[in-house]
Order: C-alpha cells, then sequence, then structure tokens
C-alpha cells in the first residue's frame, strides 16, 4: 500500500507495471521547447532528472550507468582523444569521458538547453561542473542533423538519449538511417555505444540497435549493468571497427585505468568489464535469432507484453 505523502511514478514503458518513488519535494519543473523537465529530491535516490515523465538519472546510482556506459569503451581504446557524446545533457558520462588523461576534445550536441541549465543547477553531484572542463565543445544543437553532417571523425562516439517512447527528442536517435552516420564517423579503430533500454522491458530496442550495429560494423556486442532507480537490468549495445571490447584482457584494462589515473569507480572494474559481455543464455539467444530474423524476434519471455510501447522495427 502506497501511504501519504508525494510519489513519482514513471511513465511506464511497459502498461502493466509500474515503479514508485517517494519524492521530498520538487526541486524545479519547467517545460523546454522539447519536452517537459524536472527535478526531484527523492527519499531512496537522491535528486532525479526526470524527463517527459521518465527518470534519466539520479544521484545515488547514476554510477551504475555512467561508469559502464563509458569506462567499457574507453579502456577498450587504446588512446582515446577525440570523443562525441549525443545528449547526455546531466553531465554523467561527460564527467566519465573526461576522467581519461588521454582526451583532448569532447564535442558535446545536446538538443535541449534547458536540460543542461536545470542540471547545471541541481545535479553537481552528478556532472561535477564537467561542463566547465576547456577540453568541452557543447552545443546546443540536434544531434541528429549534426551526425548526419558528419563534420568529422572520432575515436569515441557515445549517445546517450533518453527512452525512445513518447514524444521525446531523443527517439530519432535510435532511427535506421543514424547508425551509418555514426560508423562513417569514426576513426579505424574506433568505437561506438549506446544505451539500448531495458533487456526486459524493452527488448525490441536492444535488438534492433544490436542488428542495425552489426549491419554497418565489423563488431557489435550488447552488455549490461544494473540501474536501481531504472528497476534492474539495463543494456549498452556497441559497435566497433577493429577492437572488441569485450576480449580485452584485464590486465591491459587495468594497466589503462592506472595509466589514466581512473581509481575512483564504485561499480566498474576491469573483471565486471569482462563479465559485462556475458549475458543471460535467454538474452544471447534472443539476439541471435533477431540477428538472425532481420528483426527484432518474437522469443523474448516477456512479448507480446513488452513490445507494446515501441513502434516498431523498420529493417
Amino acid at each position: 500500500m502506497i501511504d501519504s505523502g508525494l510519489w513519482h511514478t514513471d511513465d511506464p514503458e511497459v502498461p502493466s507495471q509500474r515503479i514508485w518513488l517517494k519524492v521530498r519535494e520538487t526541486l524545479e519543473r519547467r517545460t523546454s521547447p522539447y519536452q517537459e523537465i524536472a527535478v526531484l529530491d527523492t527519499v531512496l535516490f537522491g535528486r532525479a532528472l526526470v524527463l517527459n515523465n521518465v527518470i534519466q538519472t539520479a544521484e545515488r546510482d547514476e554510477f551504475c550507468y555512467h561508469e559502464m556506459l563509458v569506462h567499457p569503451v574507453m579502456l577498450a581504446h587504446p588512446a582515446p582523444r577525440h570523443v562525441l557524446i549525443i545528449g547526455g545533457g546531466d553531465g554523467g558520462a561527460l564527467r566519465r569521458v573526461l576522467e581519461h588523461n588521454t582526451v583532448e576534445r569532447v564535442t558535446m550536441v545536446e538538443i535541449d538547453r534547458d536540460v543542461v541549465e536545470v542540471c547545471r543547477r541541481h545535479l553537481t553531484a552528478i556532472h561535477a561542473n564537467a561542463f566547465d572542463d576547456p577540453r568541452v565543445d557543447l552545443r546546443f544543437e540536434d544531434g541528429f542533423a549534426f551526425v548526419q553532417a558528419r563534420p568529422s571523425r572520432y575515436d569515441i562516439i557515445i549517445v546517450d538519449g533518453p527512452d525512445p517512447i513518447g514524444t521525446t527528442p531523443g527517439a530519432v536517435l535510435f532511427a535506421g538511417e543514424f547508425y551509418q552516420a555514426l560508423a562513417d564517423m569514426l576513426t579505424d579503430d574506433g568505437i561506438v555505444v549506446q544505451q539500448t533500454e531495458s533487456p526486459f522491458l524493452l527488448p525490441a530496442q536492444t535488438a534492433a540497435t544490436y542488428i542495425l550495429l552489426r549491419r554497418v560494423l565489423p563488431i557489435a556486442r550488447t552488455y549490461l549493468t544494473t540501474v536501481q532507480s531504472y528497476d534492474g537490468a539495463w543494456s549498452f549495445t556497441l559497435g566497433a571497427r577493429s577492437i572488441d571490447p569485450a576480449t580485452v584482457d584485464e590486465a591491459v584494462l587495468l594497466a589503462r585505468m592506472n595509466e589514466r589515473g581512473i581509481s575512483a569507480c564504485r561499480y566498474y572494474s576491469p573483471a565486471v568489464h569482462r563479465a559485462a559481455f556475458q549475458l543471460p543464455v535467454f538474452l544471447q539467444q534472443f539476439l541471435d535469432e533477431s540477428l538472425a530474423a532481420g528483426r527484432p524476434a518474437e522469443t523474448h519471455p516477456l512479448m507480446p507484453e513488452v513490445n507494446l510501447r515501441f513502434p516498431g522495427f523498420q529493417p
């Protein structure tokens, strides 16, 4: 039973499941030209960014997401110097990228200036003032249009967009034509990674991204983390030209962490890195069957209920 007081519930990815979080207060709420933005002070997870009524990140478990989005690809690369981030307006991914002392320039393309302004004000614990680093080129532009123009080549590309449901501006970042442009912008040893949703609640999106990356790059891998404010397991999917992050030796990863001065991780480690690519049997089978079929398979254990919010895969 839900007791009295202020509670937040996400706009559900699956109509038959909801997450409830008790809220101390609403710190800010505004509507930008693109979406509704709110920062809530929750009892369990601290301050949380909410876009279109869906939690994007929260202070007390953001490291479970941002460390695993960034460090597996950054440490798999021997010397990432030029990095592109699409989205990521909370600054958590940017903060982790800048921890790598090999980085010379980070281009960050965020469509919604209001998101960055709100996060600068309320979520310092997440971004740690990363926006002020002189290596950062922060651009308030449409990420899809930026990528389609192919202005440069990058060692690492990180796509940190919101869930592709409803009217979010980030939905276009999951479109098929987006991936060829990403591949064209990678250097010869470049790697691209994208957050690809819950492998339980939006598995069709996970599979679709895996399929599309395999079409444009020779290496594609899905790996997992756990983010409790998202209610459990979360997936990332990467594509690469020549480096397979799943096979980099733990000793190499540890040496690179030491060389780059990365010592404050709370989730990521070389052992976790290697383990994250070991997928549960049902998920690996689902991805293999989806790849063989050329579209998300119907064999996921929660189908078809979990597919209700996914608009459909366009081969």
